[in-house]
């Protein structure tokens, strides 16, 4: 049968299924009927038409149909056994190029740090710093060369050493978006480092105690850093070699594997953690029983992620080399529904992503202007203007001094209009989606809000709610500090009301908290997932990435002392507002779809239709 005549016959047929899905049908006898006849054709279409469209379109529809019928479905078996006994093995196998590969460049790392130290003894102070050697040659003189691991209390030791090391992997891991590059420099960087710390020791004739004391935790430290370098090598590898995919289906893919592979090692942080916090500082066990404890440390992370997935495969519990993909499917916003916390995360994630155009020139020239007000009329030095530390939040530990700031008294109109651009141009966007016709086009002709005027209004509306925001937030105190002061989510549902709903300040302050009263808990919840959101994306800053990329700027100019802190006063405090703005746009995109759910919740307007 010809594919013009298989279609005209069956066509009818198939958008009747369609109408039923998009009415949420919900009687399982006729959804298992649509299921049967569906993939009837889709076998059909398969076996006659395997690379036209219509074998697409079919697929696509018969997953929407499955989605109907199981998405209550609980599982028998449980994910998270699953994940450990079949899909994190699986991705192991699937990534075995990039794990040997990672573990070579480790090693060969180690290699060049010991060599590099035996050729030139200074090389030692270079990687590991002066005062790292002289405390531990201190040490040594006093007879305990591993006085290091019991300087501090064993569970405040436990949860620094955990916390690095999860920043170290996931830095590891992250920096492989570079095409895969990022990754490598830091398994040669550690691998170095921690090649001539243990040349050091040998140089010494402590090789015995250094390796028993470092590798007690070492197996598992260092194993889950290869294993992050593996992950960070497969994101970077899906971005260099995207195959028959476009470059960013390859990625995503690629980055999802990634993360999966992330997830796996986060066991192997917790008990290295432990065992350096706890184990390590009892130097005077005996030598074979720790040997013995380091053997069996290399032997688990040997079998589980490489004799394993290798036997699984022989065994052919999982096959690796026939991967089909369903087609995408295009997630549509559905602005008449209740919904839950999740629901409105994953639809504001999606928002963003399709209006990130708009919404990144927004932050963009926010951060322009507000860079501009900042340097050009600060009364001090630029490097002196912002305080931005090393350590952890150390970034965020400087967002307040953005609106209040002594060095420059002019500085919070700035950092309103910034803001504001983006809170303005992220609800006002939601607003065209949200008139956007059913076939996805835009109106014909502006209402009285979508025009200049009504624009104009909106605008400086939304100023008055966020010069009073921003005359809360500097209060703010994160990074370990009290966060009692964080700005509640009403602020947002109330600029969503200014722009949806227009009319004068007090009613729209009014108007928020009758929405706000019955829904205030969901509000919250949804607020804290994003604002944990946030705070991972300036986590990413203090992780070094704003440093990597300061440093790679740099090298490309030359500039004299005074220019450099110039550049990277200007270039840190412009990556971090450009940051803080995204995230503020973030937080009004979910709380914008919130306001829908919300008014569904107290007015059933769309409930009221559909029952007529």
């Amino acid at each position: 049968m010809r594919e013009t005549i298989f279609i005209e016959q069956n066509q009818q047929k198939w958008q009747e299924f369609e109408q039923l899905l998009e009415g949420k049908v919900s009687d399982p006898e006729k959804l298992n009927e649509l299921f049967v006849q569906v993939t009837d054709d889709l076998s059909f279409a398969r076996t006659f038409y395997p690379n036209r469209s219509v074998r697409v379109y079919l697929n696509g529809l018969a997953q929407k149909i499955f989605f109907n019928i199981y998405k209550n479905k609980k599982s028998r078996r449980s994910n998270f056994v699953e994940f450990w006994t079949n899909d994190l093995p699986r991705l192991i196998y699937d990534a075995r190029f990039d794990l040997r590969l990672s573990l070579f460049i480790f090693t060969l790392a180690m290699a060049i740090g010991m060599l590099s130290c035996w050729a030139e003894p200074d090389f030692l102070r270079t990687i590991l710093g002066d005062s790292y050697v002289e405390m531990t040659e201190e040490n040594i003189k006093s007879g305990d060369p591993m006085a290091v691991y019991k300087e501090a209390g064993a569970f405040n030791m436990f949860l620094g050493i955990t916390l690095n090391n999860i920043l170290v992997a996931f830095r590891t891991f992250i920096m492989g978006i570079f095409y895969g590059i990022g990754t490598v420099g830091i398994l040669l960087y550690n691998g170095v480092m921690l090649g001539a710390f243990q040349y050091f020791f040998i140089e010494k004739g402590l090789f015995q105690e250094s390796f028993l004391a470092v590798w007690l935790h070492g197996s598992f430290e260092i194993s889950s850093i290869v294993i992050a370098g593996a992950a960070g090598l497969t994101m970077g590898r899906g971005i260099v070699f995207p195959g028959t995919f476009s470059r960013e289906r390859s990625f995503q893919l690629a980055a999802r594997r990634g993360m999966s592979l992330m997830v796996g090692v986060v066991p192997l942080f917790i008990f290295a953690g432990f065992t350096e916090s706890y184990l390590t500082r009892h130097t005077e066990a005996p030598d074979w029983l720790r040997g013995l404890f380091i053997f069996i440390c290399f032997a688990i992370v040997a079998f589980y992620f490489a004799i394993f997935p290798q036997w699984k495969a022989r065994k052919g519990q999982f096959k690796t080399e026939d991967v089909r993909l369903t087609p995408d499917l295009e997630r549509r916003v559905d602005f008449t529904q209740l919904k839950t916390t999740g629901e409105l995360f994953t639809d504001a994630l999606i928002f963003f992503r399709k209006c990130l155009r708009p919404i990144g020139l927004a932050a963009l020239v926010g951060c322009a202007v507000f860079c501009a007000g900042a340097f050009l009329l600060a009364e001090v030095k630029p490097a002196e203007l912002f305080s931005y530390q090393s350590d952890l939040f150390g970034v965020v530990q400087a967002v307040p001094s953005f609106f209040k700031n002594p060095g420059n008294p002019w500085l919070f109109p700035f950092a309103v209009l910034a803001l504001n651009l983006v809170v303005f141009t992220t609800q006002f966007s939601l607003k065209r989606w949200r008139n956007r016709t059913p076939d996805g086009t835009e109106p014909e002709a502006d209402t009285p809000e979508t025009s200049l005027v009504g624009i104009g209004s909106g605008f400086l509306k939304t100023m008055v709610a966020v010069t009073i925001f921003s005359l809360i937030f500097p209060a703010a105190r994160l990074g370990g500090h009290a966060v009692d002061d964080v700005p509640v989510p009403d602020f947002f549902l109330w600029t969503q009301v200014i722009i949806f709903e227009g009319g004068n300040i007090f009613a729209t302050i009014a108007r928020t908290g009758e929405l706000m009263v019955t829904q205030f808990g969901q509000m919250l919840g949804l607020y804290l997932t994003q604002l944990l959101c946030g705070a991972l994306f300036f986590l990413i800053l203090d992780t070094g990435l704003l440093w990597f990329l300061l440093d790679i700027l740099s090298m490309n100019f030359y500039l004299s002392a005074e220019g450099t802190q110039v550049f990277e006063a200007v270039a840190v405090t412009g990556i971090s507002v450009f940051v803080l703005l995204l995230i503020f746009g973030l937080w009004a995109a979910g709380s914008g779809l919130q306001y829908f759910s919300i008014l569904e919740a107290n007015e059933a307007i769309f409930l009221e239709k559909r029952l007529r």
